[in-house]
Parts: structure tokens; C-alpha cells; sequence
């Protein structure tokens, strides 16, 4: 478990298991299916993260390539319990402020 948590929306393509597995790790997670109506827009789920200070976890590019604060899953192969592990091994490098700065981060096996 990270010595860092982190306030995340899990967007539409996020297994509910992996928003689970994160929670149990200490991080606020929301999915946007149940905060938000199915197939809401990227901008209205930019506007939701950004209302109440949250990273967007999602598989979705487009995030990630507007400078959005994003946890961008690129390997749609990754598992739930994988996804969690590598958001908590960026929690340990990176605040939640420093990750906005960048504006996001890939997660790749690496950071595991």
C-alpha cells in the first residue's frame, strides 16, 4: 500500500475491480458510472474531476494528450490488481499535486 493516496475518477473503461482494489490501498475513487450518466462526454467528466479535485484513471488517449491530470492505462491487457499496483507505486513517487503539474503519467509495468 502506498504512503500516498490519491482522489480518482475511474472512467467508463475502468474495471470496477481495479476502482476496489484501489480503494482497499487508501485512495477516493468514484467511477464515473456512478457519479455521471453513461456515455457522458470527456468534457464533462473533465469538468466533474476538476469540481472536485480528482485524477482521471481511464484507457481513454485523449485525456492524456489534452495535458489533463490523467492515469492513462495504455495496456488494456493490464489486470485490475495490476492496474492498483501501479497506481500505488506512482503514489509513491508522486503527490497528487505533482501529478496534476505533469499533467499525468502512463501506467506501465515498469513502475512495478
Amino acid at each position: 500500500m502506498s504512503s500516498r493516496s490519491y482522489r480518482i475518477l475511474a472512467d467508463e473503461n475502468v474495471e470496477r475491480k481495479a476502482a476496489r482494489y484501489l480503494e482497499k490501498r487508501g485512495h477516493d475513487v468514484e467511477m464515473v458510472v456512478d457519479v455521471l450518466e453513461p456515455g457522458v462526454t470527456d468534457e464533462t467528466v473533465v469538468e466533474y474531476a476538476t469540481e472536485t479535485n480528482r485524477l482521471v484513471l481511464t484507457g481513454d488517449e485523449d485525456f492524456l494528450s489534452k495535458g489533463l491530470p490523467t492515469l492513462f492505462q495504455e495496456d488494456g491487457q493490464m489486470s485490475a490488481f495490476e492496474v492498483a499496483e501501479i497506481v500505488d507505486a506512482v503514489a509513491d513517487a508522486m503527490s497528487q499535486s505533482d501529478l496534476e503539474q505533469t499533467g499525468g503519467t502512463k501506467l506501465l509495468e515498469g513502475w512495478i
